[in-house]
């Protein structure tokens, strides 16, 4: 028998599900989707994370994530920048755009997930 929140965590999951499908540039792809949260957490850390740990941090092969990521280079949600002191090093950065949409993301899982009593407190 399920708890009396287990429906209510499930619809909630359903529809934070629902607006990434709708907003993020995932195309159902748990690649994409896990290229656009490392991206995010490096993000709002404030930190450096080159092309080459970038690849290295996901669990999925480089063929299948370079594919997204240069998607999402060509479609403006990503670019690079250089190293000032070595060229040869080339780090990621999310753009205007990502960011916009990541915090509206983050303030969808809010709306979602917290509780208005929770918010109170």
């Amino acid at each position: 028998m399920f708890s009396d929140k287990h429906p209510l965590l499930i619809e909630s999951i359903f529809r934070l599900r629902k607006w990434v499908q709708e907003n993020l540039p995932i195309e159902n792809s748990l690649i994409a989707y896990d290229l656009i949260l490392l991206l995010s957490i490096h993000n709002y850390a404030n930190g450096h994370i080159t092309i080459k740990q970038l690849f290295a941090s996901l669990p999925h092969s480089s063929t299948a994530v370079r594919s997204h990521y240069q998607r999402f280079i060509d479609d403006g949600w990503i670019e690079h920048y250089p190293d000032l002191l070595d060229k040869r090093i080339k780090y990621v950065k999310p753009t205007k755009k990502f960011i916009t949409v990541i915090n509206a993301y983050t303030d969808s899982i809010e709306e979602i997930f917290i509780t208005k009593d929770q918010k109170s407190v």
